[in-house]
């Protein structure tokens, strides 16, 4: 239970338009993970601090970049330094800072959030070749540097906070009334936040193997489908739109996906959609053969496959507090990051192997079977208060 603080517009949802904008802004300078460390800094030092100091860096790094003249100084400052930048203003900071903002409608917040990134990419991307193409690569690089780095230095100096307490605020703009004698049992407080026993439970590592295996599908489907097309007879001129047709359903889907959690329960909505997202790639593997069925199956799968990113941070945060969450969900990222990995090169090995991507399909919903499992498997007393939407 709940009781309204104030009126107006809560002033957590500045904090999502703001994160939203760093989202849109940092990945285009550097995307790489480093989320093991960034998740810790947002629960120590607060999100805050640690988005400033990424903006920081690419302010620094990109310019830096620009006046490179060694293959070793590319290799350093944007492999290295901007690594850092960008993990630090990237999916696990963002998405941990708006869980401490938000309890009852912390899917949507993220949702939002996380929409950046896709608009991000798809508005800047293109911008930034056209510059490129007028300017050259080293005065587009120092344009972006002071434009990225100085925009997500202002959302973290003028409107983001770390945490709705350190304004004298609470999550979602509502005092906390004292539980009734109904209320689940076992639910954590939100301030909880002990990294140690959340590693030690059952709950934590069966939402880690959710997470991570769908990744094999998903950066596998991302890293080969411009090739799939070719294979399959499209022209490679024009083979971006198959991209465009996967990546771009996701962006409603992942608001969407955000608020039906909120309303019906982050865990029951995550296994729903998986389970869709199987049986997609099911269909796939029965339908896909040129590249007109090859389109319409990216477009449908584009509707499914984006709900997990606006639900697993806000569910962390109801099995486990919001203290931790960041660095929890820098646990999970990882787990995804690496298993993503294998996704891409066994969707190539298996073209090379059997002549096609045809075998993918049922490898993908195998994935997603197991998420479900996983997500099955992440529930009692721990688990109550996710299930419940809260």
């Amino acid at each position: 239970m709940w009781a309204r603080e104030g009126k107006g517009i809560f002033y957590g949802w500045w904090v999502v338009l703001a994160l939203s904008l760093v989202a849109f802004f940092g990945p285009m300078g550097r995307y790489l993970l480093t989320p093991l460390w960034t998740g810790h800094l947002v629960d120590t030092i607060g999100g805050r601090k640690t988005i400033l100091i990424g903006g920081c860096i690419l302010l620094v790094g990109l310019p830096l970049l620009s006046f490179s003249r060694e293959l070793w100084e590319v290799y350093l400052i944007f492999g290295v330094f901007l690594a850092f930048g960008i993990s630090m203003t990237h999916f696990v900071p963002n998405t941990s800072i708006a869980r401490k903002w938000f309890v009852r409608k912390a899917g949507l917040a993220t949702g939002l959030v996380i929409v950046g990134t896709s608009l991000g990419f798809g508005i800047l991307t293109p911008v930034i070749s056209y510059v490129c193409h007028l300017t050259g690569w080293r005065i587009t690089t120092l344009l972006c540097g002071l434009l990225f780095g100085t925009a997500v230095m202002a959302m973290a100096l003028f409107v983001i906070r770390s945490t709705p307490e350190s304004m004298g605020l609470w999550p979602d703009g509502v005092a906390p009334i004292p539980m009734e004698e109904d209320s689940p049992p076992g639910a954590p407080p939100e301030t909880m936040g002990s990294v140690s026993p959340a590693l030690r439970s059952q709950e934590f590592w069966a939402l880690f193997i959710a997470y991570s295996i769908i990744a094999v599908a998903l950066q596998g489907i991302l890293a080969h489908i411009i090739m799939w097309a070719v294979d399959l007879g499209a022209e490679p001129a024009g083979a971006g739109i198959f991209m465009a047709a996967l990546t771009l359903p996701s962006i409603p889907i992942r608001v969407l996906g955000g608020w039906f959690g909120d309303r019906f329960g982050k865990r029951k909505v995550l296994m729903i959609f998986n389970c869709l997202t199987g049986l997609i790639w099911l269909g796939g593997w029965a339908f896909v053969g040129n590249p007109i069925s090859l389109l319409i199956f990216a477009i449908v799968l584009g509707l499914a496959y984006g709900t997990p990113f606006s639900l697993y941070t806000p569910l962390l945060g109801d099995i486990f507090g919001r203290a931790s969450v960041g660095s929890l969900m820098g646990v999970l990222t990882f787990g995804h990051g690496v298993l993503g990995g294998l996704g891409a090169f066994l969707f190539g090995w298996i073209a090379d192997f059997t002549g096609s991507y045809g075998l993918a399909c049922p490898v993908s919903a195998a994935c997603y079977l197991i998420s479900v499992i996983g997500l099955s498997l992440a529930r009692g007393s721990a688990g109550h208060r996710g299930d419940l939407g809260h």
